[in-house]
């Protein structure tokens, strides 16, 4: 057997970054076994379990606060004595807003406050995704001022609906339909971005295996799942406000229970495409990564380096592998393949050293200090 079909076998066992690999996890039942069509229902069995647990794995007190913090603003926003008493329908705008008395606009202040809270610490916790996630907390309210303009004239929503009622909701409607498709291409093309910038190898197998490791799929559910979730909401808000008197009880349940699971989701959303691909990268389209390296003078198709130089911070090809480990050119002239580092080479059996001397400066230092710190896997 060739060293070439160990390697699959080395990755695994030497897998240091993640506290367990996705492949690793098993679907709570295998539906597979009933009829071999039914196998993509265990693939998404598997990769909700593995987001979830690694998600309990690895939240600290700061990610379940913020949580918490996210929940208790939606329910006291949604408890409102006015939502729940009706308010005045003759009363609108700053005037409606001055009538809020007592314990009433105490609640909605503090709703207002934690939701600010809430908005802050999204922004601080994930600097990779804090434009997108603020953007989705934005669509979400227009989802909501979609609804309501879908129940303007047209209590019942959707029953007994008219074309004419629907045109100004259905357009922000599909303004959110397309953010949402946009903010999840981007997620995907930038993972494929990073597939190819890290790990790309010779070796076919390993590249799929890579590919397999940041599959998508499961993350593309929950946000289909977030979609439907928000909208649930926003309809059995509206619903149950546009009959005064609080009689739509089951509206009313739908729009807590619907809200109070997107917040979790929503945090799953933002969290584990960072969580995947490092705290150094950007989330935007093919497109925009390539105008962005145009832009920059660089050639689109050149090949990126993740390390620099730490004297001239000239681009020097080291790199690190899936599991950690360091990756450095074979120092043999004219050999392109690139080795961990106190290995020796597949193709001409030279060791590699774990110094590395930058081609421009002539610097020889550890083959460490020519990288970044970038929290991927």
């Amino acid at each position: 057997m060739s060293e070439e079909d160990h390697a699959p076998s080395v990755e695994k066992e030497g897998h240091s970054v993640l506290p367990f690999r996705l492949q690793d996890v098993q679907p709570l039942y295998s539906f597979a076994e009933i009829h071999p069509v039914a196998k993509p229902l265990d693939t998404m069995q598997v990769e909700l379990r593995f987001q979830t647990k690694l998600a309990l794995h690895e939240w600290n007190k700061e990610y379940w606060a913020t949580l918490g913090i996210g929940v208790i603003a939606f329910l006291l926003g949604s408890f409102s004595p006015e939502i729940l008493g009706g308010g005045d329908a003759q009363i609108i705008g700053l005037d409606g807003l001055n009538s809020v008395s007592g314990w009433g606009y105490f609640q909605m202040l503090l709703s207002v406050i934690l939701w600010g809270w809430f908005a802050m610490q999204i922004w601080r916790l994930f600097p990779v995704m804090r434009i997108h996630a603020l953007s989705l907390l934005f669509f979400w309210n227009i989802t909501v001022f979609a609804q309501i303009l879908f129940h303007e004239t047209q209590m019942d929503f959707p029953i007994d609906s008219k074309l004419g009622g629907m045109m100004e909701g259905s357009l922000a409607m599909l303004i959110v339909m397309f953010f949402i498709y946009y903010f999840g291409r981007a997620v995907v093309e930038t993972r494929d971005y990073h597939i190819e910038e890290y790990h790309v190898h010779e070796d076919v197998r390993l590249t799929e295996m890579k590919m397999a490791e940041h599959s998508l799929r499961g993350w593309g559910f929950i946000l289909t799942m977030w979609f439907v979730l928000i909208t649930l909401s926003a309809w059995g808000g509206a619903h149950f406000i546009a009959e005064r008197g609080g009689e739509r009880m089951g509206s009313f349940t739908t729009h807590l229970l619907t809200g109070s699971l997107s917040i979790p989701l929503f945090m799953l959303l933002i969290w584990y495409p960072q969580r995947m691909l490092g705290t150094d990268a950007q989330v935007q389209t093919r497109a925009a990564i390539n105008a962005k390296i145009e832009l920059d003078g660089k050639n689109p198709t050149q090949e990126s380096f993740e390390s620099q130089c730490p004297e001239c911070e000239a681009p020097v090809n080291i790199s690190r592998n899936a599991d950690g480990d360091i990756m450095v050119p074979c120092p043999t002239e004219g050999c392109s393949t690139k080795n961990l580092i106190g290995t020796t080479c597949k193709l001409c059996s030279v060791m590699t050293p774990t110094r590395f001397e930058c081609p421009k400066c002539g610097m020889n230092a550890p083959a460490l200090d020519y990288l970044s710190d970038v929290e991927a896997w």
